[in-house]
This record gives C-alpha cells, structure tokens and sequence, in this order.
C-alpha cells in the first residue's frame, strides 16, 4: 500500500497575508473582549464602593481587568504597578474603576 502526500507549496506573500489576517482577526476579538471584561469590572468596583475594611487587606483601592493588570506588570514592573504614584494615577484616569480613592 503506498500513500502519497501532495506536498502544497505556499510563497511567502500567500503565507504573510494569511498571518496577517490572522492577526488582524485575534486584534478585534481582544477589543470586544477587553471591552467585555471591562464593564465586569466595573460592576465589581460599584459593587466594593464604601465597602468596609477587610483586617489584614484593608480597602479596595482600584479593580484592574487581569490581562490589563498583567499588561502593565510585564511592560512597567511589579513595584512601579503597586507604587503610591501609580495608584493615584490609576484612580485620576479611571475613578469608574477606585471604589475607595487612595
């Protein structure tokens, strides 16, 4: 029994517009889901708004959608993230998502 394979060739401008393509579908899937996990966080941030003092962790301060949260981890450092500079930044730019100011 012999199987034969067809091997198909692809030039690299068929395969670079392929990729692109690609791309350009994950982009407008990530806006519309950004946008989704957005509004959830908001809602919980509505949610802990004069929310009393949990002992040990204190109030919370600002809610951050984790892709975003790790976005900035990876692009800004953990203790620039974490900074009291940062906080009051992120509670000016975005007060919808600081429950309790900083």
């Amino acid at each position: 029994m012999n199987i034969t394979q067809s091997e198909q060739k692809f030039s690299e401008d068929e395969l670079n517009a392929e990729r692109k393509k690609l791309i350009l579908e994950h982009f407008a899937d990530e806006g519309k889901t950004q946008f989704e996990r957005e509004n959830l966080a908001r809602a919980q941030s509505a949610l802990m708004k004069n929310h009393k003092t949990i002992p040990g962790l204190g109030k919370c301060v600002a809610v951050i959608p984790q892709r975003e949260f790790h976005r900035l981890v990876a692009k800004y450092g953990y203790e620039t993230v974490h900074s009291r500079e940062f906080m009051k930044y992120f509670n000016k730019a975005m007060p919808d998502l600081s429950p309790n100011k900083a």
